[in-house]
């Protein structure tokens, strides 16, 4: 009679890890597609308001598609990528007085949770600029099926948490840089 019982917790311990990788079995990774997706912002200022993009994005997402609450994401641009499509404010752009990309070539997000209903979810995480991280909270929408994740949103920082305190007499800049973007992303 005694060996019943261990037999059954044996049975239980042994089965436990199989039955662990079928419950995460159900998170997949889908990794940004860095030609089908955008990072804009909108920056404004005395004589001519500043937009643009950056032109090189990387990151990926694992997440249960049934559960938003599970993603995990991880997002980096290339600070250098900026383009306003006039080379002489991009150069400024890059230079020390705003991203100093040579000393802090990438901007990077890093999810520590998800907050989510339906499609809509708030996304909690880490955004590192120039060499600074903050913690934000990201509002998104969200498309996920079984083979692509479309994530749409738009988020406002100030500059100045991220130490771009540059300033100019002549066109005073505003502190608010507003940023819009679309993530397309394939399972792999």
């Amino acid at each position: 009679m005694r060996r019943r019982p261990f037999i059954v917790a044996l049975f239980l311990i042994l089965a436990s890890p199989h039955w662990c990788a079928t419950a995460s079995a159900e998170a997949m990774r889908f990794r940004v597609q860095p030609e089908a997706s955008d990072v804009t912002f909108r920056a404004t200022s005395r004589l001519m308001n500043a937009e643009g993009k950056f032109q090189r994005v990387s990151g990926e997402v694992v997440v249960d598609p049934k559960d938003l609450t599970t993603a995990k994401i991880t997002l980096s641009i290339e600070a250098g990528s900026i383009d306003t499509g006039i080379g002489m404010r991009d150069s400024h752009l890059r230079s020390e007085d705003f991203l100093d990309v040579k000393r802090f070539p990438y901007i990077t997000f890093e999810s520590e949770r998800v907050e989510a209903t339906g499609r809509r979810a708030s996304v909690f995480g880490r955004l590192t600029v120039h060499g600074v991280t903050r913690e934000i909270a990201v509002p998104v929408e969200v498309d996920v099926t079984g083979i692509a994740l479309v994530a749409t949103g738009e988020f406002v920082v100030d500059r100045h948490d991220y130490g771009l305190t540059y300033k100019s007499f002549i066109n005073p800049i505003g502190n608010d840089v507003r940023v819009i973007f679309t993530f397309r992303a394939r399972s792999s």
